[in-house]
């Protein structure tokens, strides 16, 4: 079979086309922005500039992501010629359909860090992982394993998590999220329970345990798994978000249900180096200490600041909003949690699949809170290294600021 993407690029698709010639299809994209062609090189995937209709025109399935407009041009093109089309989502439940347990986190935070945990625990048992950050151990969005598990994220966006039949669903949490998408918070838990009936098994909340003694150590994060009056671990984990313990606490509850010892849980949640731009710590020859974080809702926001401040003396946070739709449908959401921040600089949005006009600017933003804001890379260090010369510096968001102050060779990519 021959398949084109259209947004081939996406860290998704990019899995998905692997995947796909991994198995012995022929795969070929294109995308607005061009990246890690050398990635795509090693495993025979083109990434095309020119002459994308006629590729088009000579494959049988044309893949789509979600940041394609029905307006896209060789969108339009594929429609036009009668090509069978499959969304991101439509494609993962096909793929992972072909194993014998699959395993899909869901929810509005933590999807990334507690499915790599799932699998940081029983990779012994090679299954699949298709992950929507990079495994800091294995740097690696996937992992082509053997055909018994495939553990994945599923996500709520255009309801991409409903072609999954999983064996055990996970649900970290549900907040508003993907209004622009769902338009209220009641069609976003509708689609949640829809979820669930997809699922053999289900695994939210707590589940009957309990969190206690939590502590840092250095940046390692330091708690106790209870049930009931009976302590079942201690952990001292590399990641040391506050909120990673929930996670960890799902990735157990997981494991135990696939017959997992506790033994072999605490190996893999101890040993687990973390994902990138989760509460990662880069280097820089600015600053001293400098954190990357990909938290993009209030909720992941204010987990972050909490940690960032039991870690550091003087912090200032840097946040790029990631969507103009959500900031604006969340926009009182983010000025709660950043009003009493005093050291506080806001980036310019990153736009993702949108325009101005689908939402509301980081400058509106920047506005209302009455901090910083800026539009480039040199203008933002300049005033970092002039206002806050001994600060730890945060910078908070899924946007493209990383990358841009990788290139500028601010920060390093570890």
């Amino acid at each position: 079979m021959k398949y084109f993407f259209l947004g081939i690029c996406g860290i998704s698709m990019r899995s998905l086309a692997v995947m796909l010639r991994l198995r012995g299809d022929e795969v070929s994209g294109c995308d607005a922005e061009p990246s890690d062609l050398d990635f795509f090189k090693t495993y025979g995937v083109e990434v095309l500039s020119s002459k994308i209709k006629e590729e088009i025109k000579k494959s049988d399935i044309i893949v789509f992501s979600s940041a394609i407009k029905e307006n896209d041009e060789n969108y339009l093109y594929a429609k036009k010629l009668g090509k069978k089309l499959m969304s991101r989502g439509e494609l993962l439940g096909e793929i992972a359909s072909s194993y014998d347990i699959v395993i899909a986190v869901a929810g509005a935070h933590g999807k990334t860090t507690t499915t790599a945990l799932i699998y940081n625990i029983i990779k012994k048992r090679k299954p699949t992982l298709h992950l929507g950050g990079i495994l800091k151990e294995e740097d690696t969005c996937f992992i082509y394993g053997e055909k018994k598990y495939f553990i994945t994220e599923a996500c709520e966006y255009h309801d991409n998590f409903l072609y999954l039949k999983p064996y055990v669903g996970v649900i970290t949490n549900i907040e508003k999220e993907h209004l622009d998408y769902f338009k209220t918070f009641e069609n976003e838990l509708s689609s949640f329970n829809k979820f669930r009936k997809n699922c053999k098994f289900v695994i939210e909340g707590n589940g009957g345990f309990e969190i206690k003694n939590i502590h840092h150590r250095n940046l390692k994060l330091c708690f106790d798994i209870f049930k009931g009056k009976e302590k079942i671990m201690s952990l001292k984990m590399n990641i040391c978000e506050e909120v990673n313990v929930n996670n960890a606490l799902l990735a157990y509850r997981v494991c135990k249900m696939l017959g997992v010892d506790d033994g072999e849980i605490k190996m893999g949640l101890e040993s687990f180096l973390g994902v990138k731009r989760r509460f990662e710590k880069v280097e820089s020859s600015y600053f001293k200490d400098v954190i990357v974080d990909y938290a993009h809702h209030p909720t992941e926001i204010k987990g972050t600041i909490l940690t960032a401040k039991n870690l550091f003396k003087k912090v200032v946070f840097v946040f790029q909003p990631h969507t103009y739709s959500r900031t604006k449908e969340l926009f009182d959401e983010f000025v709660e949690v950043f009003k009493k921040e005093k050291d506080l600089v806001i980036f310019k949005t990153f736009p993702a699949r949108e325009t101005e006009k689908d939402g509301v600017s980081g400058r509106v933003l920047a506005e209302k809170l009455g901090c910083l804001y800026f539009e480039d890379v040199f203008s933002l260090i300049c005033c970092l290294k002039e206002n806050y010369p001994n600060f730890a510096v945060i910078f908070i968001g899924a946007g493209d600021l990383p990358k841009l102050l990788e290139n500028e060779k601010i920060i390093k990519n570890n």
